[in-house]
């Protein structure tokens, strides 16, 4: 089967972090789970008697960290998205620390692959700079990419413009964004790149209905590439 792709020659490959390399559906769920436990507990979040439920959460992965905590609570307490947030942030150092966390199978095997293919790897996420920081250590990613940003970082940045400034600092025209959201979609086509869907994340075959590719597993795209 062809793809869009196909007998173009390719340089670089962007990829989306959690729902797409990184599986965070249990140990992300678990630190803001942790996180709106403590402070419902502390009575700064008024109104506020359960923690949301893991299917609710999930479905904010892939959004900066201000707009995803502000999802999960009533509108009179979006000034608690950032304490939500620092809360969780904590949580998550110390899960992927003591090795709750996970990539999907084969994911680094595969960045290595692509590298030694002397492709260049991007790596472009909706988080903050302290999470990245922590997964890239984790997972020792800093030995196969060539260059990675965490968009969250700061409202004055977005995913589109970050993976922009990662291709042109890895002076490259030509590639591919990997990723399960409607934001890898928008900065991938924004950028003049191919988008491959992961369905196996968190936003749905309904949401990468645009994809040029969708994949099941993040090991597929071996073989897309090829």
């Amino acid at each position: 089967m062809g793809y869009p792709w196909t007998g173009n020659s390719l340089e670089a490959v962007a990829f989306d972090m959690d729902g797409t390399l990184l599986n965070s559906g249990i140990f992300g769920v678990r630190a803001i789970e942790l996180a709106f436990e403590e402070l419902i507990a502390d009575g700064v979040l008024p109104g506020v008697e359960a923690v949301p439920g893991a299917d609710a959460i999930r479905g904010q992965i892939g959004k900066p960290p201000i707009e995803f905590y502000a999802g999960l609570i009533p509108d009179n307490l979006a000034h608690r998205a950032r304490d939500l947030h620092e809360r969780a942030s904590h949580h998550e150092r110390s899960l992927l620390r003591n090795g709750s966390g996970r990539m999907f199978d084969g994911a680094r095997e595969l960045l290595v692959g692509l590298r030694e293919r002397g492709l260049k790897l991007l790596l472009v996420s909706n988080c903050d700079t302290g999470y990245m920081d922590s997964v890239v250590e984790t997972f020792a990613l800093d030995d196969v990419l060539h260059f990675r940003a965490a968009a969250g970082r700061s409202a004055d940045v977005n995913k589109t413009g970050e993976l922009k400034r990662g291709l042109e600092t890895v002076g490259a025209k030509t590639g591919i964004m990997v990723g399960d959201r409607f934001h890898d979609h928008d900065a991938a086509r924004a950028n003049g790149l191919w988008f491959v869907g992961c369905t196996y994340g968190y936003g749905g075959r309904n949401e990468l209905a645009g994809a040029d590719a969708l994949i099941d597993d993040i090991r597929e795209l071996t073989n897309l590439l090829a």
